[in-house]
């Protein structure tokens, strides 16, 4: 039998373990004759800053190389900050693992090669000339760190190039910054797909946490999903709400991010201030809700039950967005913002479910929410399956194993 090796974090909370689990099953499923194994990611040994644990974090990665020259083909999650938290770790580790075995892909699922903070460097300039010192610093170390990062993926990029490693992408923009600074087109575009196109949510979850709750019936449920991080927009989401009637109510299903967790007793900032905002607000009291994290199952069962899907996203640079991708393809009606992330995934998949709203306009949000909801409902699927689904995703990460 053939084997596959899918490098990626696997029993973690994270976003990437989510997609692995999917693409784990969905492989399994599609190609009986395949069997596929995931080398899971220590992020406890790898993520760390302490010299000790980063030497044993290299270590994790040498045993994984070993391992992989047993397989017949081997797939690498790329997402940086699984490898570690400095660039030279996660550079060192990533070609470590690339050179361990010849028929080797690289899923790149933030491939950012061109920086978008040049406008943020000119304002932080402008800031320090009007001697706004402390704004115009932070304005000006934000564009340093996306350099950094922009940096690093062509390095990691020109690695792959190098030893011709076939690449996997999310949208043809990405593919379109690798062939333009690379010449390179070994690289094959899939939009991320966790869910099949006939799984059917159930609403008795999201049933059961309403009569918990205690919710009316006329209640209208809105959802925000994943990781509390400041790029998920969940402060224009408080805003939203304070211009939608009283009848609606935001749950937001998700914690903190555990790179932010802090082990003097301190509370990660983020949260601090959505707590507050929440608090100290008459108008989102009692319309406001913290739920935490949900198993994989219920998750998908409460995104294709709720009213309406948020996804108020600034832009950050990425390419995909698992959460995304489960809310279009299970959510009736999905509100999401103008970023370059929905603009080319929408190039892949025309979503009948979506409408669109200006980044950071609470404004538009509450308008277009109302609107949605009095608009007709699609059918599923959602989207077209015909191109973009479980099996032709599966199919891209066997094809070494076929040729």
């Amino acid at each position: 039998m053939k084997r596959l090796a899918i490098v990626s974090s696997y029993s973690e909370s994270c976003g990437n373990a989510a997609f692995t689990r999917a693409l784990h099953d969905s492989i399994e499923h599609c190609y009986p004759n395949i069997a596929v194994e995931v080398m899971e990611l220590d992020l406890r040994l790898l993520q760390s800053i302490k010299r000790a644990i980063r030497t044993k974090g290299d270590a994790h990665i040498r045993k994984l190389a070993e391992q992989l020259r047993d397989f017949g083909a081997v797939n690498i999650q790329m997402e940086a900050g699984l490898y570690g938290s400095l660039p030279r770790d996660v550079l060192r580790r990533f070609r470590r693992l690339l050179a361990a075995h010849p028929r080797t892909s690289v899923t790149l699922h933030s491939p950012r090669l061109i920086g978008n903070s040049e406008a943020l460097a000119r304002q932080g300039i402008k800031k320090l000339l009007r001697l706004q010192l402390l704004s115009g610093l932070r304005d000006m170390m934000g564009d340093s760190f996306a350099s950094i990062t922009v940096r690093l993926n062509h390095r990691i990029v020109r690695t792959c190039v190098r030893r011709q490693a076939p690449l996997i992408v999310h949208t043809g923009r990405a593919r379109r910054q690798i062939h333009d600074f690379f010449s390179y087109d070994n690289t094959a575009v899939h939009c991320l797909k966790l869910i099949p196109a006939d799984f059917c949510p159930s609403r008795a979850t999201l049933d059961q946490i309403r009569s918990q709750m205690g919710l009316a019936d006329d209640a209208v449920i809105i959802g925000i999903f994943g990781y509390l991080s400041a790029y998920k927009g969940h402060v224009d989401a408080l805003k939203a709400m304070q211009h939608l009637p009283e009848p609606y109510k935001l749950l937001i299903f998700g914690r903190q991010h555990p790179q932010t967790l802090k082990s003097d007793g301190r509370v990660d900032g983020y949260l601090e201030h959505l707590v507050h905002q929440v608090n100290a607000t008459p108008e989102l009291q009692n319309r406001v809700f913290f739920l935490g994290e949900l198993a994989d199952r219920e998750f998908f069962d409460v995104v294709g039950s709720v009213d309406v899907a948020w996804l108020p996203y600034y832009e950050n640079g990425q390419d995909g967005s698992g959460i995304a991708s489960i809310c279009l393809d299970l959510c009736p009606r999905v509100l999401c913002s103008a970023s370059f992330a929905f603009d080319e995934l929408f190039k892949l998949v025309p979503y009948r479910n979506v409408s669109r709203f200006d980044i950071g306009n609470p404004l538009e949000l509450a308008l277009k929410t109302e609107m949605i909801r009095r608009a007709p409902v699609p059918e599923r699927p959602y989207g077209d399956e015909s191109v973009y689904n479980l099996a032709s995703q599966a199919r891209v990460y066997v094809r070494p194993l076929l040729d």
